[in-house]
């Protein structure tokens, strides 16, 4: 029996013996194999976060002017459309009063009666209640003294206008018969450029138009 089993031991050792060499060298080469695939994939992940950072950065440098002028005129086309709904709903008529000066501008209710005004709910806790004022270069999500308001005017007969009023069935009409432009601007590397926004007359309705490049 032990000669049996101290012979069947030298089998094994032998066969372990013959084995061990190729199986060693198929494990380094997986183990290998495994490495270098997982090197690459790190790699890609590398050169992926680099890329999707080096877009961020491209984007937030060339068209951070253009990105917070489309804001901005969204934020006040959204000011504008508020003040036209204040007034249908409570059939009245409601301005919004621009000041150049300023940069800011302010819904009103111009009707008969003690009507609110809207509630800015992203004011600080230093604004009235009872208003509802927007600087457009403090409040607005732009770089200071970026954007402004360039020009408000009538769009046919090209008049000046500071303000615009909604009466009870949403436009701007009868007194005023003529859609009314708004444009803000934005200056990026010399360059000025705009954006208009336009009001309807008759129904008050209120949109952006695309970014242009100021030619005058």
């Amino acid at each position: 029996m032990q000669k049996l089993n101290h012979h069947h031991w030298q089998s094994n050792r032998f066969s372990l013996k013959q084995r061990t060499p190729a199986s060693m060298l198929r494990a380094a080469i997986q183990a290998q194999a495994g490495r270098n695939a997982f090197t690459l994939i790190e790699m890609l992940i590398v050169i992926m976060l680099i890329s999707i950072l080096a877009s961020v950065s491209l984007i937030s440098t060339d068209t951070s002017g253009s990105v917070s002028l489309d804001t901005t005129a969204r934020m006040l086309v959204a000011d504008l459309r508020l003040a036209r709904n204040y007034a249908i709903k409570f059939n009245t008529q409601y301005t919004v009063k621009f000041d150049s000066n300023a940069q800011s501008y302010e819904i009103l209710h111009t009707g008969a009666g003690n009507l609110p005004v809207p509630q800015d709910l992203l004011a600080g806790s230093g604004t009235a209640s009872d208003k509802y004022i927007k600087h457009l270069q403090i409040q607005s999500m732009n770089l200071p003294n970026q954007i402004f308001i360039r020009q408000i005017q009538l769009k046919t007969s090209q008049t000046n206008v500071s303000e615009l009023e909604f009466g009870p069935m949403g436009g701007t009409g009868p007194a005023r018969n003529e859609d009314t432009i708004i444009m803000l601007s934005t200056t990026k590397n010399g360059t000025a450029f705009y954006i208009p926004i336009t009001v309807s007359w008759v129904t008050g309705q209120a949109w952006v138009e695309d970014i242009q490049r100021l030619t005058n």
